[in-house]
């Protein structure tokens, strides 16, 4: 399964989020950094630089003369969480690398993958840069907003609008959801969710969860991972495996929809020149991620 997410103008950060729904994902998974500008995610689990460089300029440089799967799998980076089955692959260092990355090539690649699924940290929605054409193959698109009166109003009036950049084939088919943050102790009166999840509904947006406010847990994600004893008992790990398993089940209800219905998804703004995809030479198989030549997907995930 391929999903999405983004934010508005003001709103929380959308890699957090997705790192902690990864960790917590219940497949295999990898986390994609695709906002436009620049990511950090490798300085938070290697900030000492052992690894090298790894991202997304890398990925684009070796699909030159690799097969892009491979060459993807090439730049994994495995998530501590002592699985082995969740990844992360580390997004560019400013605007101008991501200028050059082939969207459109990877998000077919992320389509292909069978056991594997991808969820793409986009950034906002209007950036320059945007990976649109990730966001219109999704199975599904994640909006993360902060529960607070200012949030969820710019929200509600920017649905239409959301629409049409991440370039969804119908609204109100349950193809874009909406994910709760809590605001700041003290900084706003928030809502509460059955409220929220009424308001969306009339929208045609479903609430598919609240993540917990823990700001010590989310360090880990967004500073330097260095966790305590607690952390994986922590408010933030324990709600996102519960958004997670939600995400989940939707992304795989709409990819099952889409399938049976032979739906054709909204065609995606130009972009970069798609990779020259390279015959596949006969190698070891590679364990991570393993893409789906020509077979049906797995609706599992």
């Amino acid at each position: 399964m391929l999903i999405s997410f983004f934010s508005l103008a003001g709103s929380p950060g959308v890699t957090t989020a997705v790192l902690a729904l990864t960790w917590s994902w219940p497949h295999d998974a990898v986390a994609v950094e695709a906002d436009p500008i620049g990511g950090h995610a490798l300085a938070v689990f290697d900030p000492d630089g052992a690894l090298g460089r790894r991202g997304l300029l890398e990925l684009t440089v070796a699909a030159r003369k690799t097969p892009l799967h491979h060459a993807m799998s090439a730049q994994l980076v495995t998530l501590p969480d002592g699985t082995g089955r969740h990844h992360l692959l580390p997004g560019c260092r400013g605007p101008l690398e991501s200028d050059g990355v082939p969207w459109t090539s990877l998000a077919g690649l992320f389509r292909e993958f069978k056991t594997v699924d991808v969820l793409v940290d986009c950034g906002r929605i209007r950036a320059q840069g945007a990976p649109r054409a990730v966001m219109a193959a999704s199975d599904l698109v994640v909006l993360i907003l902060r529960n607070d009166r200012h949030s969820l109003a710019r929200a509600v009036r920017s649905f239409e609008l959301i629409q049409r950049e991440a370039g969804l084939t119908a609204f109100g088919d349950g193809s874009l959801v909406a994910v709760v943050v809590p605001a700041d102790p003290g900084a706003s009166q928030g809502f509460p969710p059955a409220e929220i999840a009424k308001v969306f509904a009339a929208h045609g947006v479903p609430l598919a969860g609240v993540l917990a406010k823990d700001p010590a847990a989310a360090a880990q994600f967004a500073n330097l991972f260095r966790p305590t004893r607690r952390f994986a008992s922590s408010a933030l790990v324990s709600s996102s495996r519960a958004v997670a398993q939600e995400l989940g089940r939707r992304a795989s209800t709409r990819k099952a929809l889409l399938r049976s219905t032979n739906v054709v998804r909204f065609p995606p703004r130009p972009g970069p020149p798609s990779v020259r995809m390279a015959p596949v030479p006969a190698a070891r198989p590679l364990p991570v991620p393993r893409p789906n030549h020509g077979e049906e997907p797995d609706d599992a995930g």
